[in-house]
Formats: structure tokens, sequence, C-alpha cells
């Protein structure tokens, strides 16, 4: 039992030896770690750590503000181009239009002119039929075809 107890005593001092060791060897390099984490280079390394995380943050912020401005711009420009469209179309109705007056005030003066030739035409006749009564002729016809081609330009007129 003695034999016993003295392989266990030296069992124990090895793995005592082996863990004072151990100690020896991780101590310093404890302390060598801990000063170095403590250095000032380590603590300025955490502040840009927290500085660069929070720069990341700000970074992703302004992406998402620049993919909703981007996306009100896509809209803005679509509701841009859909203007300029209905007011070029507008603009082609209005030279549309514009012709079509044109060509009804050329009508209206071409009905006046003949209307003007028809009625002199109708006094000479008059005048041929009876030349005492043209100086007292009523002037009706001619105060009813300016008052119909007056009537005419104003309603062509926009």
């Amino acid at each position: 039992m003695y034999l016993w107890m003295e392989t266990q005593r030296k069992k124990l001092l090895a793995v005592s030896a082996f863990l004072l060791a151990v100690i020896l060897i991780l101590a310093p390099l404890l302390g060598v770690y801990l000063y170095r984490a403590n250095s000032e280079a380590c603590q300025q390394g955490l502040v840009l750590r927290q500085e660069s995380q929070q720069l990341k943050e700000k970074l992703r912020q302004s992406q998402e503000s620049f993919l909703e401005v981007e996306a009100q711009w896509r809209s803005c420009s679509n509701v841009s181009r859909d203007l300029n469209n209905n007011l070029e179309e507008m603009a082609s109705q209005r030279d549309s239009l514009l012709s079509q007056l044109q060509k009804l005030k050329e009508e209206n003066q071409n009905f006046a002119e003949k209307l003007r030739n028809a009625e002199a035409a109708l006094q000479m006749e008059r005048e041929k039929k009876n030349p005492e009564e043209t100086s007292t002729a009523l002037p009706g016809p001619q105060i009813y075809s300016l008052l119909l081609s007056l009537g005419l330009a104003i309603t062509l007129i926009p």
C-alpha cells in the first residue's frame, strides 16, 4: 500500500508540476495580451470599429433614402413624360382646330362674297325693271347679308 501511495504521490506531483509549468507559460502570455489589449492602438481600434459601425448604419440609411428618392424621380419622370405627350397631343388638336377654323372663315368669306354678288345682281335686275324705284328701295337684303356674315364670323371666332 505504501507503494501505491508513492505512485499516487508521484502522479500528483507530476500533474502539479505540469500545471505549474502551464501557469508559468500562460501567465506571461496573458500579461502581454492584457497589456496589448489596453494599449492605445487597441483603444483606437475599438473607437474606429464603433465609428465604422455608425458609418455603415448611416450608409444603409442613405442608400434607403436614395432608393426612395429614385422611386419618386421615376414616378415624376413618368408623369412628366405623360404630360408632355398630352401637351403634344393638345397642340396637335389645337393646330387641327385652327386649320378647320381658317377653312370655315374662308368658306364664310366665300359665302359672303357670293351673297354680295347675288344681291348686286338682284339690285341690277330691279334697276332694269323699275328704274324709278331704285332710289326708294329698302336696304333690307343688304343689311340681312351683313348681319348673316357678321353672325357667322362671330360664331366661328373662338
